[in-house]
């Protein structure tokens, strides 16, 4: 009977994030879980990549709008604890003052979730997807592992090319769009990983490591936004840019390194 090992990874971490959650609303306020979850979503859209060869890219576009919804529901208080201690790192290393009246600003807007609905609602979105991966079926392993490798090559180009326009343009949008392809082809290079029963290389790793600082790009750019909103004061306008050009110079640098250059 055909099968797909891609698709039986998926189901497990799908059932953990259902374990996870448990019956209460009050599990979305435990940073951990949501964590999780929302990490869970990204990786699975790029495994997506993957089991739309099997299923076609129509199944695959629906279970990615499924998959955004899922992680707009996850969103709110985990991206404010994330703003939060980013605050609190910034105010450690820089004499600025002004960070406490963001920080401030950032917790007013955490609330409780007590709507039973909006759990409710989590889990028959991770029911369905368990139920959608169940029909990702393969007629070998190596057909399985055949798909998988093109992914990557068409991953890998993809984020390639993003990085060369990163690279010269600094325009939040492009960045965005390379963080994207980064991560995507980090976690199809991560599930293959899994599926050979070996740990990720040192290629892998640094292609992690490039997505993670992409990541603290993003929140940075964040945090500016809400120090706009709270009247752009130049001292901590200062701080984040020094910040910025140091993570940006460093983005650059590993992109070129481990993209531009393989």
């Amino acid at each position: 009977m055909p099968s797909s090992r891609l698709s039986s990874i998926c189901q497990d971490l799908l059932s953990d994030c259902l374990s996870a959650l448990g019956a209460s609303p009050r599990e979305l306020e435990d940073g951990e879980i949501v964590h999780t979850l929302r990490i869970t979503t990204k990786r699975l859209r790029a495994a997506w990549k993957i089991g739309a060869i099997s299923t076609g890219e129509e199944f695959e576009m629906e279970r990615a709008s499924v998959l955004r919804e899922l992680s707009a529901l996850l969103a709110g208080n985990r991206d404010l604890a994330v703003l939060v201690n980013l605050s609190r790192e910034l105010s450690n290393r820089h004499s600025e003052s002004g960070f406490d009246e963001v920080i401030t600003h950032l917790e007013s807007k955490h609330s409780i979730t007590n709507d039973l609905s909006a759990i409710e609602a989590i889990k028959a979105m991770i029911t369905s997807e368990i139920e959608a991966w169940q029909k990702v079926t393969f007629a070998s392993p190596g057909d399985e592992t055949r798909a998988h490798r093109e992914a990557i090559k068409k991953s890998h180009q993809q984020a390639k090319a993003a990085t060369v326009e990163a690279i010269s343009d600094p325009d939040s949008e492009v960045w965005h769009n390379w963080r994207k392809r980064v991560k995507r082809l980090r976690y199809q290079r991560e599930f293959l990983a899994e599926i050979q029963g070996r740990r990720p290389g040192i290629r892998d790793q640094r292609i992690s490591r490039l997505g993670s600082r992409l990541g603290d790009r993003n929140d940075l750019a964040n945090l500016t936004d809400v120090v706009a909103e709270l009247g752009n004061s130049p001292p901590l306008r200062k701080a984040l840019a020094s910040e910025e050009r140091g993570i940006m110079s460093n983005c650059r640098r590993l992109g070129r390194r481990n993209l531009v250059r393989t």
